[in-house]
């Protein structure tokens, strides 16, 4: 999540916002404090000014959800929900969920599914 948010260089509050409330309110975060997020953004962010190759950082992110599709599924659809906190999605974050799906192996018609679904979720009301 923390990735996807600095994806345009900088994180703003409405994509902390949205990451803290994720973080609280889904289940799969349940059993982890707020201490581990902090540690862990801030383990992100350090980890974006050393490692000059983006697909690196994102092979840890693959390897730290082992073989887990399900897991990897949700990896992607908190990118996506993050990137949506500004409703605006930059050219590089397009780039970054080109190679965040590459990475965790995800099919063309997850993504796309995954893609429609968020895109439904925030969707302006037309009469």
């Amino acid at each position: 999540m923390t990735l996807s948010a600095a994806t345009d260089g900088d994180i703003s509050d409405k994509e902390l916002n949205i990451i803290n409330f994720l973080f609280t309110t889904l289940p799969i975060f349940e059993n982890i404090n707020n201490d581990y997020l902090s540690k862990k953004m801030i383990e992100c962010m350090e980890l974006t000014e050393i490692e000059n190759n983006f697909e690196n950082i994102l092979d840890l992110i693959n390897s730290g959800l082992s073989s887990n599709k399900d897991l990897k599924k949700t990896a992607y659809i908190l990118a996506l929900e993050v990137m949506m906190a500004d409703l605006n999605i930059i050219e590089e974050s397009v780039r970054f969920l080109e190679l965040l799906g590459d990475s965790l192996e995800l099919n063309n018609l997850e993504i796309s599914a995954i893609k429609h679904t968020i895109r439904s979720k925030y969707a302006e009301l037309k009469n």
